[in-house]
């Protein structure tokens, strides 16, 4: 197995580097006198020189010596520097895009897939090429410090004609969304222009163009101004200026190619070519050096890793004894003993509102017996959801409507305020999908519900006509789920501290994605699991400003843990330990409300683990022995140089990669890569000092690793493994949902129910 992550070749413990003492205004100073031959950057309190091309005569500052790894944030500063010079002086034709991440675009044409489809006068002026993105890391592997380079590769649109060009060919403008294009002073030809989102363009007078941006209208010119580049954008101006069928056939390569684009084989090929054309000159390794004899070679070898530790998939449970288990699918458990809270479920007798077409009547009374009884010679759903989730019965009470207009679907439901099912199906066309959030009837119905606190299930007109085992199979997993049951569970670990993972999402609130897009109201999502997966209670923080929501995301936190204490009978003096998953950190406030939780609940001794989770991160694993799996006998081989699901690396005593997704899990071949989840013990960051929390964190990263790849069986919206634990998966989920239906009129999300929030509705 291997990681797209290159090796740094030091031969030096540590290194002599000339340092000044910092000041905003000496360092400007010096970048404005030798910012062509030196590089300067600041640590603390000092300014750190780097003399790459200058005369060696010229003496700045004072000599210092610094370790190599001890000292590793300006080892690492200093090597980025100077990878950024020599990239420049060996590849005079590109231009980088950003300094850090390194980022540029190929420079061949082949990397260019939309190249021969445009006609000249448009070859190289709009583009979709190869993007290389290259970070530096300090890694732990194995107990060995090293540095390297990660490679990683991505598709982006080019497109150099600016506004002016495209109003001088007679292109409308308005109403299109644009860029401002900037070059930093001392930047031409070593960056490229520093472009930002500012808003929308509304009218052109002369060379000059208004735009509308969050800021009121501004006036900027239009040479400066480029084209947002995105595929509507893009596709609207090559139908301008070539043709609807041209437009097409353009946009239609790069969907054609996304499956050879992503393919797992090809990529990893192409990051071997990039870095030997890096790395290598004429065969040799390149020497990245400065004038101060610091010096480093990349190894042009990925690094070959193993396993950090055996994940296993755990043991999904049927009973609260722990005498009915299976060891491999929970679907099979399932079916064999039923739902781990059979003997206490208190809903044994389900009502539910269905709604269909009246056109459709048939086919939905069709697929409620099949739902409600199973399908006799089916594998997964012989049971159908009474007997397979141990009900005495459904009742089904079915309403019909003659269009559908979301009036009539509110008129049905207002009649049952009163007398409450408890839960909904109902039937809507998939066009539904195509309206905006705000109009469509799908979050009408589902608000109108929730504020009556009846979850819904919603199943299009197109599955109720051609119904299988595991369209039935998921839905009856969903719909118990959101009648407040809980499916199975997982065996929890034997341990004298309690335990609960909780999950802290969080979305700012913001009018659009222009530049200067207030971001001052903010809302925070937490989710509570037990340590065995059983989902306790989800809830909402409230919108507030920003700064406001430190006091109201530690009013969430302290609530709903006085509330789990009373239910679960904790002890004065009892030790709790808090798993918390942070998908969105904000700088230490997540840290600062924990600080004040504990500070605020002195009668329990609490430990606690602050850990992120996250699928954006440039790392990549590979197995190049991995051959590639057929779903059936003549189908294609999928997951080709895909790690299996479980693979994982301990990048260092705090970081963790995990293959979630591997040959055996990839729908198709289409698919393409599958990215490993990056987990991570956070401390706070910078000059950050609380010895008295420090010392209350648990930082056991296999434990908290091996209980992550075990929550991600605990979707409850299929029976498959997913790719993010179930914290994760709830807090994005709710997080989505509240902000779709944010805009529908009435709706108030501060007034979910509590009983609601004990039930998965959002699944």
């Amino acid at each position: 197995m291997q990681l797209n992550y290159f090796p740094i070749n030091f031969e030096f413990e540590k290194y002599q580097i000339s340092t000044e003492p910092y000041s905003e205004e000496r360092l400007a100073e010096l970048r404005k006198l030798y910012n062509s031959t030196h590089s300067f950057f600041r640590n603390e309190d000092s300014i750190y020189i780097s003399n790459k091309d200058g005369d060696e005569n010229l003496s700045l500052g004072t000599l210092t010596e610094r370790s190599t790894f001890e000292n590793h944030e300006v080892t690492a500063s200093l090597a980025k520097h100077i990878f950024f010079r020599t990239f420049k002086d060996r590849f005079t034709n590109l231009t980088p895009v950003d300094f850090y991440p390194f980022r540029f675009f190929s420079g061949q044409l082949k990397d260019d897939i939309i190249y021969k489809a445009l006609p000249y006068n448009l070859q190289n002026k709009i583009a979709y090429k190869k993007l290389i993105e290259i970070q530096l890391r300090l890694t732990e592997i194995n107990g060995k410090k090293r540095f390297g380079f990660v490679v990683s590769i991505q598709r982006n649109w080019i497109f150099k004609l600016s506004c002016a060009e495209l109003h001088s060919e007679g292109f409308n403008l308005s109403g299109i969304e644009v860029l401002h294009s900037e070059i930093f002073p001392g930047m031409q030809n070593v960056l490229a222009p520093n472009e930002e989102f500012i808003g929308v363009l509304q009218k052109v007078t002369g060379d000059k163009a208004k735009v509308e941006t969050n800021e009121g209208v501004k006036e900027y010119e239009l040479d400066e101004l480029f084209i947002r580049k995105t595929k509507f954008n893009i596709g609207k101006y090559l139908t301008f200026a070539t043709s609807q069928q041209k437009s097409d056939e353009v946009l239609n390569i790069i969907e054609s190619k996304r499956s050879e684009i992503y393919n797992t084989k090809n990529l990893y090929c192409e990051i071997q070519k990039i870095v030997r054309h890096l790395f290598l000159d004429n065969g040799q390794p390149v020497l990245f050096q400065n004038k101060d004899s610091f010096c480093y070679t990349v190894d042009c070898n990925p690094l070959t890793v193993t396993n950090t530790m055996e994940l296993r998939t755990p043991t999904f449970i049927y009973d609260y004894s722990a005498t009915k288990t299976h060891n491999s699918n929970p679907d099979s458990g399932l079916t064999n003993f039923g739902p781990y809270d059979s003997t206490t479920f208190d809903i044994k007798t389900p009502n539910v509102l269905c709604i269909c077409n009246r056109a459709n009547r048939g086919f939905f009374t069709n697929f409620l017996s099949q739902l409600k009884e199973g399908i006799p010679n089916s594998t997964w759903f012989k049971k159908g959801l009474l007997r397979k989730y141990d009900l005495q019965d459904v009742v089904f009470d079915i309403k019909e409507i003659t269009t559908n207009n979301v009036n009539e679907y509110l008129n049905i439901i207002s009649n049952y305020d009163e007398n409450r099912p408890h839960l909904a199906i109902i039937e809507i066309p998939s066009s539904f999908r195509k309206l905006d959030d705000s109009l469509n009837p799908y979050y009408r119905i589902k608000a109108k519900l929730l504020s009556l606190e009846i979850p819904v299930q919603y199943v299009t007109s197109e599955k109720i006509k051609s119904p299988n085992e595991y369209i039935l199979n998921s839905i009856a997993l969903q719909m118990y789920a959101k009648l407040g049951g809980t499916p199975w569970v997982l065996p929890s670990q034997r341990s004298v501290d309690r335990e609960i993972v909780i999950g802290i999402g969080h979305s700012w609130l913001r009018k659009n994605l222009h530049k200067g897009a207030e971001q001052n109201r903010v809302v925070g999502i937490t989710t509570f699991l037990k340590s065995d997966g059983q989902y306790l209670l989800g809830d909402k923080v409230k919108d507030v400003p920003y700064e406001n929501y430190f006091d109201e995301l530690l009013k969430n936190l302290k609530g709903s843990i006085q509330r789990l204490a009373t239910e679960q009978g904790w002890n004065k003096g009892d030790t709790v330990r808090l798993i918390f998953h942070i998908f969105k950190p904000i700088k230490n406030t997540e840290f600062d409300v924990i600080s004040q939780l504990i500070r605020e609940t002195p009668e329990y001794k609490i430990r606690f683990a602050f850990v992120t989770i996250s699928k954006i991160h440039p790392n990549l694993l590979f197995d190049p022995n991995q051959l590639g799996v057929a779903k059936y006998a003549a189908a294609p081989l999928k997951g080709e140089f895909i790690p299996d699901r479980a693979s994982n690396v301990f990048l260092d005593s705090e970081t963790c990669i995990v293959q979630m997704f591997g040959a055996n899990e990839l729908k198709t071949a289409k698919h393409g890569m599958s990215a490993p989840i990056q987990i991570q013990i956070r401390t706070p960051k910078g000059k950050y000092n609380n010895n008295e929390l420090s010392d209350l964190l648990f930082y056991d990263l296999s434990y908290i690793t091996q209980q992550i790849f075990s929550f991600t069986y605990l979707s409850w919206r299929t029976f498959l493994s997913g790719e993010v634990p179930a914290t994760m998966l709830y807090s994005n989920l709710i997080s989505k949902l509240l902000g779709k239906m944010r805009n529908v009129p009435g709706w108030d999300a501060d007034n979910l129910n509590y009983s609601l929030k004990r039930k998965k509705w959002f699944l």
